[in-house]
């Protein structure tokens, strides 16, 4: 094949758009907006996400409501915008040789993002409480595949050739968090505000999915395609496909405000016991054999874990164990001296992969502008593991009505991930 036609840039914006990369919900696009730098200044509803002891504060409504959906997808080093460029049309050779070079140059193609739900974030006086889903997805696409999808089985040289997919991954799940947050001021300081918080959190897993190759090949002679790439997952019964896990957990958290600066200190999941149910694991073979005469393939069949090999089978449940939420460490300065504008810096480190799916290590500032009194105009850039992610957002207060919109943009890893989210508040931001 030396030209890609529509049909095929549909199938390649389907795999970069089908996978979604987050943990207890962050109820706020404002938050978002500032490129997640609130953890000094989360106030109302906020406060149950981002830091608890912010509730025992000054500055909190005596009541507040809020309903935040918030979205983000990605991939790359080929992007969504790429592809869309050359939608309906052929891409010429040029392009798809740089393509497939970025994606060479990164060792595969990046696929992942996030969904997350806030139905429910409700603070009332120095207590909170919210409610959110949230699904995240983190996968790579091989060189070799996206080879084959740019130049046919006759490869970038026109020569047929074979390939191997070794790299080929994707990891998905589904939890929702119940967390009920409590903060208390403290007179242990001389000068100033001190508050201390704690949030409770109770955790339920949805669904758990984990997916590797397993010596998928692509050969020239004779031209055959062999793919391998096993994929387990949590009970699919709909009787119990709603809880696949759970566990409790725990965040505490300080804030200390002296005239106009803010500190705060959170210690994420303190303790956290969740855990996957793994003795009703099943896996799907995903297996198949198309050669020029005939064709075989098994990618439907679902089966009890016992029936994996005991080699694979151990491999594929140590990846669902393994995925649990870690302890984070988050660090948080704001300034509000300055009339209309506040300036706002957080470090967060999380020791360990487990649940969640983004970079390890972040640390970034952000600000918030009000030339305009009820319409605050809101950045932020943070230094992520391996790349940089840039925030922008605004929003309309009218009183005890707040709406906050926000977006985003990821570069990290050879990722390109945007992201947007929308909040709905009564009586707070």
């Amino acid at each position: 094949m030396t030209r890609i036609h529509q049909q095929v840039l549909a199938g390649l914006a389907l795999v970069a758009g089908a996978s979604l990369a987050g943990a207890q919900g962050n109820a706020s696009a404002a938050a978002s907006a500032m490129g997640g730098n609130y953890t000094a200044l989360a106030r109302n509803f906020n406060a149950v996400a981002w830091n608890p002891a912010n509730l025992g504060m000054t500055g909190n409504s005596r009541f507040s409501l809020a309903l935040s959906p918030q979205l983000g997808i990605g991939t790359g080093p080929i992007t969504l915008a790429d592809i869309k460029e050359y939608e309906g049309v052929v891409v010429p050779a040029a392009v798809r040789e740089a393509w497939l070079q970025k994606v060479i140059d990164n060792k595969g193609q990046g696929i992942g993002g996030d969904v997350e739900l806030t139905p429910l974030a409700i603070s009332i006086g120095s207590f909170g409480l919210s409610a959110t889903t949230t699904v995240r997805t983190d996968g790579a696409i091989p060189a070799a595949v996206a080879e084959l999808l740019l130049f046919g089985n006759a490869g970038r040289t026109g020569t047929a050739q074979d390939y191997v997919a070794d790299d080929l991954a994707l990891d998905a799940n589904a939890t929702s968090t119940f967390a009920l947050a409590y903060g208390r001021r403290l007179g242990l300081f001389p000068v100033g505000e001190f508050a201390v918080g704690v949030t409770g959190k109770y955790m339920i897993g949805h669904g758990m999915a984990s997916l590797r190759d397993n010596g998928s090949t692509i050969t020239s002679n004779p031209i055959e395609v062999n793919l391998d790439a096993p994929l387990v997952m949590t009970d699919t019964a709909s009787s119990s496909y709603m809880n696949n896990g759970s566990g409790i957990g725990l965040d505490i958290g300080a804030s200390w405000k002296v005239g106009n600066f803010r500190a705060a200190g959170v210690v994420k999941n303190v303790f956290n016991t969740f855990a996957w149910k793994t003795d009703q694991l099943y896996y799907m073979p995903i297996t198949a054999t198309f050669d020029q005469s005939s064709s075989s393939s098994e990618i439907d069949t679902i089966l009890p874990i016992a029936s994996a090999p005991a080699g694979l089978r151990a491999e594929l449940e140590a990846r669902i164990k393994a995925a649990t939420p870690q302890p984070t460490l988050v660090l948080g300065g704001a300034y509000t001296g300055f009339g209309r504008l506040t300036l706002a810096a957080d470090l967060r480190t999380r020791f360990g992969d487990g649940l969640e799916l983004g970079p390890q290590t972040q640390v970034g500032v952000g600000a918030e502008l009000k030339l305009i009194p009820f319409v605050p105009l809101r950045g932020g850039v943070t230094a992520l593991s391996g790349g940089m992610r840039y925030s922008g957002g605004i929003g309309f207060e009218f009183g005890v009505v707040n709406l906050q919109a926000s977006a985003s943009l990821l570069s990290a890893e050879g990722r390109n991930d945007t992201a947007a989210g929308f909040t709905l508040s009564f009586g707070g931001r």
